[in-house]
């Protein structure tokens, strides 16, 4: 008896110290959920747009409730996923620090404190790891509102896309793209279940069902749009977009 209680406490241990070690990461690999190349060039193009919203601070004003916490927030997942992909990229080993430079910028008070956060991301960026972790928890990368917009901006992009007759070869790669940052941004959504107004864990379950459908079906057509295949692609456009009005229906129907 003493024996099987001993084992249980181990494996109880064991079980724990797992836990506590990837309580953070994403509910699956990432690798299997976007190209790391996809996820580098959008996260290039994120600090392209930080650095035009941070110009000057006039332009941090214009910025400051819109554009800059939407583009920094996103930059912050797109470097969480960069940082947790099993395949490496230029700099794997700082994306860690770019994710705080841009949870720095996305929640920032002042101009200084925004360009402040901006060098910390530009010193990531150019590959210089400084001290923070790789684990963080999701639903704290990004406001849930932000990754919306994100997503819906994209999803215009997208509709577009599963029209189109024939498709150049920048057109796939940059519709390949915007589906990897939404099945991503998917991720972050999935973590993040404070719309879940009635707590239950039915309920819950029920969102992060939604939401992983709508991750599944943005990384299908990422891979549809990159062989320039529209058919398949406009099918896992068409089953993402269900995803997403099912939720809507069930968590916001006022909206």
């Amino acid at each position: 008896m003493l024996k099987n209680a001993l084992l249980s406490l181990s494996l109880g241990a064991i079980g724990l110290s797992l836990w506590l070690h990837c309580y953070a990461a994403a509910p699956m690999k990432i690798a299997t959920v976007a190209p790391v190349g996809d996820l580098v060039a959008e996260a290039d193009a994120k600090i392209k747009s930080l650095d035009e919203a941070l110009a000057t601070e006039n332009s941090y004003r214009e910025n400051k409730g819109t554009t800059i916490p939407t583009e920094a927030g996103v930059l912050a997942v797109l470097a969480q996923a960069i940082a947790e992909s099993e395949a490496k990229s230029a700099w794997h080993a700082s994306a860690p620090d770019v994710r705080d430079g841009a949870i720095s910028i996305a929640t920032s008070k002042s101009y200084d404190d925004a360009k402040k956060g901006l060098a910390e991301v530009h010193e990531a960026h150019n590959g210089k790891a400084g001290t923070a972790k790789a684990d963080h928890e999701w639903k704290s990368l990004c406001k849930l509102g932000s990754v919306m917009k994100e997503i819906n901006k994209r999803g215009g992009s997208l509709r577009r896309g599963v029209k189109l007759k024939a498709m150049t070869a920048e057109q796939s790669e940059k519709l390949a793209r915007d589906a990897s940052v939404m099945a991503v941004l998917a991720l972050a959504a999935y973590d993040d279940t404070h719309e879940v107004k009635s707590k239950k864990k039915e309920d819950i379950e029920e969102w992060q069902k939604y939401a992983k459908e709508f991750q599944g079906q943005m990384t299908a057509a990422a891979v549809a749009f990159k062989k320039q295949d529209a058919a398949a692609a406009a099918d896992a456009w068409k089953k993402g977009n269900m995803a997403c009005n099912d939720c809507h229906g069930k968590f916001r129907p006022n909206e």
